[in-house]
């Protein structure tokens, strides 16, 4: 099953699920004929949620075809994310044969039980499909930027360096064909190893690239081979995308250093000797710390001495705080004067 093909049984799944819980709610309105354990509502009613019941059947069923083999061919630790998408699915499994046992076997506990199975369903459908929809989306993303006339243009000299001299070769993995069936590689094959996620973490170079897909085509030659034809086509896909990881990766980085630049101000902002006017320290503390929550909370649990205010301060750059060396300083005097030397 392609990528497409997910999204699109993805986006089904959650919108027949949809549908089917809250005619559900509509349907249990209605008064229960308890002698004949059936609901007084319309007949459409009851016409539909079982259209929908087993169009949602049908779409789990074939999710399941296509995705359980590949937990036979990974050969990593299951990630953190594939393995709550491996429970919910479990339980969307399970909760569907006590819905349908009691619907066509048990009818005297349809009335308490079916609606609380049906939207226990609703609720893992939800978080099943959101917690596979961000990896596709960041890859369809990356995608329309590797088929971009400027990242096409650059491919034959990133793909000499990569170690194909064959210039009739290099046109042909650089062309729209060429990296459309890279990417059918990198979401069909490249995955039954491990995640998507794992592939689009970081961007490496060409040469590196190469080298990644080879040793993981070594790792799946016993269980489902990629020939070597196909290695050069995902390797040139893979080279496509990077500028755009690159992106990506430059940006966490900047986030991350000016983190580690804020966390070292905080160490030696109280020892600074400071001119400023106390009314703009007070301004600037009202401002920063009321850009995730309310003054109110600070004054509920102050801090009591110094490295209290540091510990504060530093999980307030945890948090995201953005601040220079001086705004801090005369962020963590203001919370001493305020808070410990009164």
């Amino acid at each position: 099953m392609n990528a497409l093909g997910t999204e699109v049984l993805g986006i089904a799944f959650l919108l027949v699920g949809t549908a089917a819980t809250f005619l559900m709610f509509y349907q249990w309105g209605f008064s229960y004929d308890k002698d004949l354990h059936r609901s007084e509502a319309p007949p459409w009613v009851t016409l539909s949620l079982r259209i929908l019941g087993y169009l949602y059947l049908f779409i789990y069923l074939y999710m399941m075809w296509a995705m359980i083999p590949r937990l036979w061919t990974y050969q990593v630790e299951l990630p953190a994310r594939t393995v709550a998408h491996l429970v919910l699915g479990i339980a969307i499994g399970a909760i569907l044969i006590l819905k349908i046992s009691i619907v066509r076997f048990f009818k005297y506990l349809e009335k308490p039980l079916v609606p609380m199975l049906g939207v226990g369903l609703f609720i893992c459908t939800v978080i099943l499909v959101g917690l596979a929809m961000p990896s596709y989306a960041r890859e369809a993303y990356l995608n329309r930027a590797a088929f971009s006339p400027e990242r096409q243009a650059r491919l034959d000299g990133q793909i000499e360096r990569a170690g194909l001299t064959d210039p009739t070769e290099r046109l042909r993995l650089a062309s729209s064909d060429g990296l459309q069936r890279g990417r059918e590689v990198l979401l069909d094959q490249c995955v039954q190893c491990h995640d998507l996620r794992t592939v689009l973490v970081k961007p490496r170079t060409p040469a590196n690239w190469r080298s990644t897909v080879e040793r993981m085509a070594n790792r799946s030659a016993f269980v489902a081979p990629i020939e070597d034809d196909d290695q050069w086509r995902v390797t040139a896909y893979l080279i496509a995308i990077s500028p755009t990881l690159q992106k990506t990766a430059q940006l966490e980085r900047q986030q991350q250093q000016a983190t580690d630049q804020a966390r070292l101000a905080v160490h030696d902002a109280l020892s600074e000797e400071s001119g400023a006017d106390p009314q703009e320290a007070k301004e600037l503390f009202e401002f920063l710390c009321t850009q995730c929550h309310d003054l109110e909370e600070v004054e509920a649990w102050p801090p009591e001495d110094d490295e209290e205010i540091r510990e504060l301060v530093e999980r307030m750059v945890d948090n995201g705080l953005e601040a220079s060396e001086y705004e801090m300083a005369q962020l963590m005097r203001h919370m001493n004067e305020r808070y410990v030397s009164k």
